[in-house]
């Protein structure tokens, strides 16, 4: 079953956070969620990994088929993340929610089916 939601993670330089959620916002995901996050590893690791900016920011954000496109494309073209150390960028489909509200909530939809 193909599901019509899923969750995107992405993980980048934590300096380029508030550019990607304002591009977000502008194609339609209303569910974001940002995490603060900082490598582990020590600086010539980071650096052979092409990752050597260590503070990172990871965002969850919930996405429906149509959207997951769109995010692809401004990752690709205004993250450049398909280069190496540039971040990374997944998604997990959602099969199953706690109830109407949380559908609701993730796929951006208000009771009368229009866009919250």
């Amino acid at each position: 079953m193909n599901s019509p939601l899923k969750i995107m993670f992405i993980i980048i330089d934590r300096n380029k956070t508030e550019k990607l959620l304002l591009k977000l916002s502008e194609v339609g995901v209303n569910f974001q969620h940002v995490f603060r996050a900082e490598g582990t590893a020590k600086s010539d690791i980071l650096d052979y990994l092409g990752v050597g900016h260590s503070e990172k920011s990871v965002i969850l954000c919930s996405l429906t088929k149509n959207t997951v496109l769109k995010v692809k494309d401004i990752l690709t073209r205004d993250f450049d993340i398909l280069k190496k150390g540039n971040g990374i960028a997944f998604t997990i489909p959602i099969t199953s929610v706690g109830g109407p509200a949380t559908l609701q909530i993730l796929s951006g939809m208000n009771i009368q089916g229009g866009k919250l």
